[in-house]
């Protein structure tokens, strides 16, 4: 819940006003023009005939890195971005929008004009002492050089999205009898014998010969073909062979320059106690959860110790085991409701009524203040040190490198040459990686390799690893490799092949000779590893059984066998010893969590089946988009 709060500024809403807030942000990072785009290259996808601008691209593609780096923080890098297929989830996205949009239409279900206006003059940015003005809206839009129509337009595309959705979702009802199924398949529980043909010593012992890697490659290569790649010869020059000490004299100059980047602000360290109010809890849910706290206030002021209060009455998971401790809070990582309350107590203070924010209602208690103010020197000479000597190192990088690239240039033998010059030297391929637009910069070291021409030198390249300097050698056209160069990789894919068929014809073995006899005798011929689970169900998995083999056991009779499970592991085979129908009587208890995820779980698939409708025969055509590098 902490985590959540203080995110709370920062993370992507789903809501009718963040939509708009999420188009108003993307118009700093990419302007106004061509929002109303057409097909070719100015578009991304064509659906029906309706044009994806490439602009609209760029904003939901930004959308998404925002979310993105926000989950992985700072390991996310454009590397990551590609790895999760951003790109491809983006135009996804608006394919789908855009037919979801287009059938909306059809179906009379669009935003009105009168919802539309609704939502613009709701948002902040157009209002003036909490009213719209007409007068800010249009200062917006002329700052931006947009036209309303414009503006409009995409707004109301994301709000009928939304809308439909909410339509759909909302029309979900679930019954008595389903809650009580799907009761009975959580909690029933089984037990099961279980064999697996293990794929490791399989693929060891299997062998393949030069005939069958020429036939694998020739069915499956796909799997083997690259992309357009340079091969490369060059030199790292590394960061850490160019640091220096760095005199106290000129950390102490740093510090004195800038006193701004050593402030730190105003602390608290914080305690408190929530009562949820649910979205849909109405006025009652609201008056509850306020008397709740205002309870533990009274308390609390009365003498009671506030992290016991926390512990039995909090409704934060994250700080109720912790006496509600929500460690030091600077100015600017809270809601603001709460930081507002929490900044205006001093020093073993508690909230004299309960604060309200969208979490709930919270009783607050401020053990210690920290006043901001600069940082002693003693406190930041070390990250000052850092900073001067990697500065330092990285000017005389560059300068060596600048030194270098000429008689790098100039040689007929670059590995000779960089021997000379006290240089270890290197060979390598670099590929052409086919990205679509509004990825960022493409990799540096690709982006030089294929900009040279053929024995051309770069100049210095920044990569992770330090200053680079490349000479292009050799073009090595896109298709697959020849069996001699990639014999390694076929190899480990024949043989993976040939593992996996045994595999299925052991354990389909096993599954006829367990039917007719003993299931450890047929476990043993098959040479196959064994166990015996204990009670399991899905809400109670089985420790080291896979998901699928689970899966299939639970929907197997009780002294039935499954079919041989594929996993990557190997293939199992269960045989179920017993079935355990669960307490009904407990259902009572859990009845309103069950309805909440059966209900989620329906609206889901009602929605995409409403979507699939939309989808279904709608002609679509998605254009590839040309990089940066043209």
């Amino acid at each position: 819940m902490i985590t959540m709060m203080r995110r709370y500024r920062r993370t992507l809403q789903v809501g009718l006003l963040v939509v708009v807030a999420a188009f108003i942000a993307s118009l700093f990072l990419f302007g106004s023009s061509g929002l109303n785009g057409g097909g070719g290259r100015d578009s991304v996808a064509t659906v029906n005939g309706e044009s994806i601008p490439f602009e609209r691209y760029q904003r939901r593609y930004q959308a998404y890195v925002e979310a993105y780096a926000q989950i992985y923080r700072d390991r996310f890098s454009q590397e990551l971005a590609e790895r999760l297929g951003l790109p491809q989830q983006v135009v996804s996205d608006l394919v789908q929008e855009a037919v979801i949009v287009q059938r909306a239409r059809a179906e009379g279900l669009d935003v009105s004009d009168e919802e539309l206006n609704a939502q613009i003059q709701a948002f902040p940015a157009f209002q003036e002492n909490g009213r719209f003005t007409l007068r800010r809206y249009q200062e917006f839009l002329k700052r931006r050089g947009l036209t309303p129509v414009a503006f409009e337009t995409d707004i109301r595309r994301e709000l009928t999205r939304l809308k439909v959705e909410g339509a759909v979702r909302g029309g979900v009802k679930v019954s008595p009898v389903e809650v009580e199924h799907a009761f009975v398949l959580r909690r029933e529980e089984i037990r099961a014998q279980w064999a697996l043909v293990e794929l490791t010593p399989l693929i060891a012992a299997a062998q393949a010969t030069d005939q069958e890697l020429v036939a694998y490659l020739g069915k499956h290569a796909d799997e083997f073909r690259q992309p357009e790649r340079r091969r490369v010869q060059y030199v790292t020059l590394a960061q850490k062979d160019f640091l220096k000490p760095v005199a106290e004299a000129d950390v102490e100059k740093y510090y004195a320059a800038n006193p701004k980047e050593f402030e730190s602000p105003r602390q608290a360290r914080a305690f408190h106690i929530l009562a949820r109010v649910p979205e849909t809890g109405g006025s009652e849910a609201e008056d509850k959860a306020k008397a709740k706290i205002a309870d533990a206030i009274r308390r609390a002021r009365a003498g009671e110790d506030f992290a016991k209060l926390a512990k039995e009455l909090s409704e934060d998971p994250g700080s109720a085991p912790k006496g509600g401790d929500l460690g030091l809070v600077s100015q600017g990582e809270m809601v603001p409701q709460f930081e507002q309350a929490l900044f205006k107590l001093k020093k073993d203070e508690i909230s004299p009524e309960p604060v309200r924010t969208p979490f709930g209602f919270h009783a607050i208690r401020v053990l210690e203040v920290r006043e901001g103010g600069r940082k002693p020197l003693k406190e930041v000479a070390g990250p000052i040190r850092d900073r001067l000597a990697a500065e330092a190192a990285d000017r005389a990088m560059k300068a060596r490198a600048d030194e270098i690239r000429p008689p790098l240039q100039a040689a007929k033998d670059f590995m000779a040459e960089a021997k000379t010059l006290g240089l270890t030297a290197a060979e390598s391929t670099i590929a052409r990686v086919d990205r679509l637009a509004g990825l960022g910069a493409p990799d540096p070291l690709e982006e030089a390799a294929f900009a040279l021409t053929l024995g051309g030198v770069s100049t210095p390249v920044k990569t992770p690893a330090g200053l680079m300097v490349l000479k292009a050698i050799e073009t090595i056209a896109a298709g697959v490799p020849p069996l001699g160069e990639i014999r390694d990789k076929v190899t480990v894919a024949v043989k993976h092949q040939k593992a996996e068929g045994a595999a299925l014809e052991r354990a389909t073995q096993l599954v006829a000779d367990a039917r007719s006899g003993d299931f450890s005798a047929a476990t043993k011929k098959a040479g196959a590893a064994a166990g015996e689970t204990p009670r399991f169900s899905r809400q109670k998995p089985a420790e080291k059984l896979p998901g699928d083999a689970m899966l299939a056991a639970l929907q197997t009779a009780a002294g039935g066998l499954t079919a041989p499970v594929k996993t990557p592991q190997g293939y199992y085979v269960l045989k179920v010893l017993e079935r355990v129908a669960p307490d009904m009587s407990a259902l009572s208890g859990e009845r309103d969590k069950i309805l909440k995820d059966v209900l989620a779980q329906k609206q889901s698939q009602a929605w995409e089946s409403w979507v699939s409708g939309a989808r279904a025969g709608a002609k679509v055509e998605v254009h590839r988009v040309p990089s940066r590098r043209g």
